[in-house]
C-alpha cells in the first residue's frame, strides 16, 4: 500500500471538482494507495488502485458533517460499474439522477458526472471504472441504452468483489487476474440486459424503446415486479399488445420473460462461491429456496447445488435447453 495522499483545496464555489489528468494522478502505478480528503467537512478515504491501462478500482468510505459535492470530468466516456456498500450517495449524470444504496449495482457510462454525499451518514461503495472504448463492442449494443442502468442488487459486494479488493496488484501476474476478475464480473452484470435489449430487434422501432422501458423496470427490482397492467401504461400500450409485442421480440409473454431472466441471473449469480443457494434465491426475485430449486431444475435439468458442483462451463453446455 502506497502512503496516503490528500486531495488539493476545494474551489470558490465549494464544490469539488476533479479533472481525469488529477484523478490519474491519485493511482499507483502498482499496489494499493489510500488517498484522503484533507478539507474535506468530516472523514473521507479512497482506496485506489489501477489494474491495467484500462481498469482502475476504487473504494471510498466517508463521512461528512455537512452535505458534500463533487464533479468529475473524463475526456472520453468512461463506463463505471458501481457497487453500493452502506449509506446512499446521490449521483446525477447526464441529466439523470439516481440513489445509490447498500446492495445496489449500477453501470454509468459518461464523461461528466455530479457526485452528493448527505450529511451525518457513513457511505460506502466500490467503483470499478473501464474505458469505454475498450468494451465499445459490448456497451455500444444499443444506441438508446441509457446513460444509468440499475442492474440489480447484491446483498454482499464484499464477497463478489474479493477478489478484487484483496488482490495485492504488485506484480504483472497480479494485475491480469484481477484484469479478468473486473471483466468477468461486469460481464456477469451487464450480459442479461444488453442481451435482453439485442432480443426487442423483432419490434419496430418505437416499440422496441418501449419495451426497453418495461425491461429496465423489470430488472430493476426482480422481488418486486409490476403488475401488467403497470407495466402496460408504462409502455402506453394496451396488455393485450404488450404480450403480443413480447412474443414478437423474445417469443415470450411477459412474464414469462421474467420468469427466464431471473433463472439465468441466477445462473449467473451461482458461480460466486460467495453467495449461498438461498441469497441467489431471494436476490434474484424467487419467493423461497424449493420454488427456486424446483423452477432451475426445470429449466437447466438440475438443482442449483449440482449446477455450481460441476462448475459454470460444463453446467453451461450439458443443461442447455
Amino acid at each position: 500500500m502506497d502512503g496516503a495522499r490528500g486531495y488539493p483545496s476545494l474551489d470558490p464555489s465549494g464544490t469539488r471538482r476533479l479533472g481525469a489528468a488529477e484523478l490519474d494522478s491519485y493511482m499507483p502505478s502498482s499496489g494499493w494507495r489510500e488517498t484522503r480528503m484533507t478539507d474535506a467537512p468530516g472523514r473521507a478515504t479512497f482506496h485506489c488502485a489501477r489494474i491495467s491501462s484500462g481498469i482502475t478500482v476504487t473504494r471510498s468510505a466517508c463521512r461528512f458533517e455537512r452535505a458534500y459535492d463533487a464533479s468529475i470530468s473524463h475526456p472520453t466516456a468512461t463506463a463505471m460499474l458501481v457497487f453500493g456498500e452502506s449509506g446512499c450517495s446521490r449521483f446525477e449524470v447526464s441529466g439523470t439522477s439516481l440513489t445509490i444504496l447498500p446492495g445496489d449495482v449500477w453501470l454509468m457510462r459518461a464523461e461528466d458526472l455530479c457526485r452528493h454525499t448527505p450529511p451525518g451518514i457513513s457511505s460506502a461503495m466500490t467503483v470499478i471504472k473501464f474505458d469505454a472504448a475498450r468494451i465499445g463492442a459490448a456497451l455500444g449494443r444499443r444506441d438508446e441504452q441509457p446513460p444509468v442502468i440499475r442492474l440489480g442488487r447484491n446483498t454482499c459486494a464484499r464477497a463478489c468483489l474479493g477478489g478484487i479488493l484483496d488482490n495485492p496488484l504488485a506484480s504483472p501476474l497480479d494485475r491480469l487476474l484481477a484484469e479478468g476478475q473486473s471483466l468477468a464480473l461486469l460481464a456477469r452484470w451487464l450480459g442479461p440486459p444488453l442481451e435482453a435489449a439485442a432480443g426487442a430487434s423483432g419490434v419496430s422501432g418505437d416499440d422496441a424503446r418501449r419495451l426497453g422501458r418495461v425491461v429496465d423496470i423489470l430488472t430493476a427490482d426482480l422481488s418486486a415486479p409490476p403488475s401488467l397492467d403497470a407495466l402496460a401504461a408504462t409502455a402506453e400500450m394496451s396488455h393485450v399488445r404488450l404480450n403480443r409485442c413480447f412474443r414478437k421480440a423474445y417469443g415470450m409473454t411477459v412474464f414469462e420473460w421474467l420468469r427466464g431472466y431471473r433463472l439465468d441471473r441466477a445462473r449467473r449469480c451461482l458461480e460466486d462461491p460467495g453467495q449461498s443457494v438461498t441469497e441467489v434465491a431471494f436476490r434474484c426475485g424467487f419467493s423461497s429456496s424449493s420454488h427456486f430449486a424446483a423452477a432451475f431444475r426445470e429449466r437447466f435439468r438440475c438443482s442449483p447445488q449440482e449446477y455450481r458442483r460441476q462448475g459454470s462451463p460444463a453446467a453451461g453446455s450439458a443443461f442447455a435447453e
